[in-house]
């Protein structure tokens, strides 16, 4: 029996532009899996550029942008996906319409908002600060100080 898992599909469905120039891309992600069956995944990614979350009322919420990019790099990704096991074929063009139009429904609304992308960024960020307190970057037993 042979249990190997096929190339990933990786094919760009439908683009939706949102404010500030960001662009929401929709991608059908799916597996083919042995035995004529799929795994089936939409994966919606978000590419946040630093610069665009920088408008006057939200510079208190984030560190400078250089210290933002340092951290998590240009741009921000944010990443959903919705995967489907063990798929028929004939069953993956019916489900993956019904993924797309359950992600515009639930999920569309909350990162289309005006104060998503900075929310978010300020989110991974204290992530990211709350991560290198558990491991500083001096190596252990490093006790020279400046």
């Amino acid at each position: 029996m042979n249990n190997q898992v096929y190339s990933t599909e990786n094919i760009l469905m439908e683009t939706i532009a949102l404010e500030d120039n960001i662009t929401l891309k929709l991608f059908d992600d799916s597996k083919r899996l042995p035995d004529d069956r799929l795994q089936v995944t939409l994966t919606a990614r978000l590419e946040i550029p630093v610069a665009t979350l920088y408008r006057g009322e939200t510079e208190a919420l984030l560190p400078p942008a250089d210290e933002l990019r340092a951290a998590l790099g240009d741009p921000l990704v944010y990443e959903h996906k919705n995967v489907r096991q063990f798929v028929g074929a004939k069953e993956k063009s019916a489900l993956l319409e019904s993924l797309i139009d359950t992600f515009k429904a639930k999920v569309l609304p909350y990162i289309a908002r005006h104060d998503f992308h900075v929310n978010y960024a300020a989110a991974k960020y204290r992530e990211h600060k709350k991560r290198n307190s558990w491991y500083p970057n001096d190596p252990p037993g490093d006790t020279t100080a400046s």
